[in-house]
């Protein structure tokens, strides 16, 4: 609606108000819609993703760059905790058992680890890295390498 001098009433500004309102609606409901689609197709790739055969390389800088940095512990794997089979209730609770909660590419990873990085004594830590509206957001897995008389 063009708003001129015989246009102009209470009715035509409401009606371009709500207008604009449609329009802003209709367009955060397609973002929503667009980011739902781009989040199922990284969840679709998590669970059928596998190790590269690289990822020992990849670690190994990960960590490397944490040492320089005097870190003891280095994230190696960061996801969201809604892709964990109880949404991340193990792993905000650090339940022994939350690694029976992991699936796709998490599990894998998980498992890159016992064969892998916990045989060389590496140690592996499962944090939830944020809280949006209080809720688990992702989690995190730290390698960590400390001394064994540190507590």
């Amino acid at each position: 609606m063009i708003l001129n001098g015989k246009s102009l009433s209470a009715d035509g500004i409401r009606a371009m108000i709500q207008a604009k309102k449609d329009e802003e609606a209709a367009k955060e409901r397609m973002h929503q819609a667009e980011a739902k689609a781009q989040r199922e197709a990284l969840h679709a790739h998590f669970l059928e993703q596998d190790l590269r055969p690289e990822a020992m390389d990849n670690i190994a800088a990960v960590v490397r760059k944490a040492v320089e940095m005097g870190e003891k512990s280095a994230l190696v794997m960061r996801f969201p905790s809604e892709w964990l089979s109880d949404e991340g209730r193990a792993v905000t609770n650090h339940a022994p058992n939350w690694p029976e909660t992991l699936i796709g590419f998490a599990k894998r990873g998980y498992d890159f680890f016992k064969t892998e990085l916990e045989p060389r004594g590496f140690q592996i830590r499962a944090e939830i890295l944020d809280w949006p509206g209080g809720m688990p957001g992702d989690v995190g897995f730290f390698l960590t390498w400390k001394n064994p008389d540190e507590v």
